[in-house]
Protein backbone atom coordinates (compact mmCIF):
# COMPACT_ATOMS: atom_id res chain seq x y z
CA UNK A 1 0.00 0.00 0.00
CA UNK A 2 1.11 3.02 -0.71
CA UNK A 3 0.24 6.83 0.24
CA UNK A 4 1.03 10.51 -0.26
CA UNK A 5 1.24 13.45 2.22
CA UNK A 6 -0.13 16.73 1.06
CA UNK A 7 1.97 19.39 1.54
CA UNK A 8 1.54 22.47 3.79
CA UNK A 9 -1.27 24.46 2.27
CA UNK A 10 -3.30 21.93 0.50
CA UNK A 11 -3.27 21.27 -3.15
CA UNK A 12 -5.69 20.15 -6.11
CA UNK A 13 -6.55 16.93 -6.16
CA UNK A 14 -5.57 16.59 -10.00
CA UNK A 15 -2.24 17.89 -9.38
CA UNK A 16 -2.04 14.69 -6.95
CA UNK A 17 -3.19 12.30 -9.24
CA UNK A 18 -0.58 14.03 -11.81
CA UNK A 19 2.47 13.22 -9.48
CA UNK A 20 1.10 9.68 -8.04
CA UNK A 21 -0.24 8.37 -11.17
CA UNK A 22 1.05 10.03 -13.90
CA UNK A 23 -1.96 11.13 -15.45
CA UNK A 24 -5.24 13.21 -14.30
CA UNK A 25 -6.69 11.91 -17.18
CA UNK A 26 -7.93 8.41 -17.74
CA UNK A 27 -10.35 8.02 -14.19
CA UNK A 28 -6.98 8.98 -12.39
CA UNK A 29 -9.04 11.66 -9.86
CA UNK A 30 -11.77 8.88 -9.86
CA UNK A 31 -9.44 6.02 -9.07
CA UNK A 32 -8.04 8.49 -5.93
CA UNK A 33 -11.84 9.25 -4.85
CA UNK A 34 -12.55 5.74 -5.11
CA UNK A 35 -9.46 4.68 -2.58
CA UNK A 36 -10.09 7.14 -0.36
CA UNK A 37 -13.76 7.89 0.43
CA UNK A 38 -13.77 10.74 2.42
CA UNK A 39 -11.26 12.23 0.18
CA UNK A 40 -14.28 13.89 -1.69
CA UNK A 41 -15.12 15.65 1.36
CA UNK A 42 -11.74 16.71 2.53
CA UNK A 43 -11.33 18.33 -1.21
CA UNK A 44 -14.84 20.03 -1.70
CA UNK A 45 -13.29 23.81 -1.55
CA UNK A 46 -11.49 22.48 -4.51
CA UNK A 47 -7.79 21.86 -2.37
CA UNK A 48 -6.87 18.65 -0.28
CA UNK A 49 -6.10 20.42 2.97
CA UNK A 50 -1.93 19.83 4.18
CA UNK A 51 -1.53 16.61 6.08
CA UNK A 52 -4.19 14.68 4.69
CA UNK A 53 -2.74 11.37 3.99
CA UNK A 54 -3.95 9.39 0.41
CA UNK A 55 -4.06 6.08 -0.64
CA UNK A 56 -2.63 5.62 -3.96
CA UNK A 57 -4.55 2.38 -5.48
CA UNK A 58 -2.17 0.03 -6.93
CA UNK A 59 -4.18 -1.31 -9.12
CA UNK A 60 -4.53 1.58 -11.46
CA UNK A 61 -3.15 1.61 -14.91
CA UNK A 62 -3.18 4.13 -17.87
CA UNK A 63 -6.44 3.32 -20.04
CA UNK A 64 -4.50 2.60 -23.61
CA UNK A 65 -5.26 5.77 -26.53
CA UNK A 66 -7.36 4.00 -29.23
CA UNK A 67 -5.82 4.11 -32.65
CA UNK A 68 -7.60 6.36 -35.03
CA UNK A 69 -7.07 5.74 -38.77
CA UNK A 70 -8.26 8.81 -40.62
CA UNK A 71 -10.57 8.46 -43.53
CA UNK A 72 -8.02 9.11 -46.12
CA UNK A 73 -5.95 6.90 -45.42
Amino acid sequence: MTTYTVAFGGERLDRIAKKTLQTELSGAVEALLSANPDLGDAAASGFVPGGTIIVIPSAFSIAPKAARTLAWE
